[in-house]
């Protein structure tokens, strides 16, 4: 905790000499130039240069929180574990989904793969940006997380919460049988909430019950962000739009306390831990025979 400590305050002694430094660089510009040409070199570099200047502290920083504090949380959690703060799911794995917008930019972190209940599962934080010109538009930022099944689906489906950014689901090539079209659901308070498309009706009435809509339903009440749910191959992808990014210290102005790290950090391994035991992941529920 001390070593954590000292990288803690070695970030924020360097911020405030940036702040130091470039004010009074500001005010010298000033003093010897035009006052709004001063301002606006200011205001354009200051803010640059000073996160060049605290990004390679702050990077120890954050990296010696994650050994001391989330490997930990993740062994106590799960087994066959395989953590990689640096790594995280591939953009090809989403894309060949098909069921996301991919943008211009992609970025993933807090790689994890592990078992939960004997359910193999990985997961990472996931950036994905659109940019044009100078406007960037984030279309999803959260947790991707994916569950792996022994049997294939017979066919693809996709559930997705209203709210739900740039999910794809219309646009998809080959023999007419194989196309994803929207299908209604009789429960009218789950359409209110999730619209469903599937490859073939039957197999998604198959799989999407009464007490799996239920399911989805109470998830979607007790989460911050909006979720899909991709069903494809063999496996279950699951994302949850709710622009955060986990498994992070919090403000560098905030002393570390190790129960409330650890609090922290396996308050937020209860996704995984929740949709596994509400979703009943861990029995044949999703599976049919091929």
């Amino acid at each position: 905790m001390d070593q954590l400590n000292r990288l803690r305050l070695a970030v924020i002694h360097r911020l405030l000499a940036c702040i130091l430094l470039f004010s009074a660089l500001g005010i010298l510009l000033a003093v010897k130039t035009d006052a709004l040409f001063a301002f606006s070199v200011f205001i354009v570099l200051a803010p640059v240069l000073t996160w060049l200047a605290i990004c390679p502290s702050r990077n120890r920083y954050r990296a010696a929180y994650k050994r001391a504090f989330v490997k930990d949380a993740l062994q106590s959690q799960f087994t066959d574990l395989v953590y990689s703060p640096r790594e995280g799911i591939p953009r090809e794995t989403i894309t060949a989904t098909q069921m996301m917008s991919m943008g211009t930019s992609f970025h993933a972190e807090d790689y994890v793969r592990a078992r939960y209940r004997d359910i193999p599962f990985e997961q990472s934080d996931v950036l994905i940006q659109q940019s044009t010109g100078k406007t960037v538009v984030t279309l999803f930022q959260g947790r991707w997380m994916i569950f792996d099944f022994n049997k294939p689906f017979r066919a693809n489906f996709q559930i997705v919460q209203k709210g739900f950014p740039c999910a794809k689901h219309r646009r998809f090539f080959g023999a007419e049988d194989s196309l994803f079209q929207k299908i209604s659901m009789e429960s009218e308070a789950f359409n209110e909430d999730f619209r469903v498309y599937a490859q073939n009706e039957h197999d998604a009435f198959y799989v999407i019950t009464p007490a799996l809509m239920e399911r989805l339903q109470r998830l979607a009440n007790h989460c911050d962000g909006k979720l899909m749910f991709c069903f494809v191959g063999n496996r279950l992808h699951i994302a949850i739009h709710d622009n955060r990014d986990y498994f992070e210290p919090g403000s560098i102005f905030q002393k570390i306390e190790p129960q409330k790290a650890t609090w922290k950090v396996r308050s937020e391994l209860s996704a995984v831990t929740g949709l596994i035991s509400e979703l009943s992941l861990d029995n044949d529920l999703f599976i049919q025979e091929v």
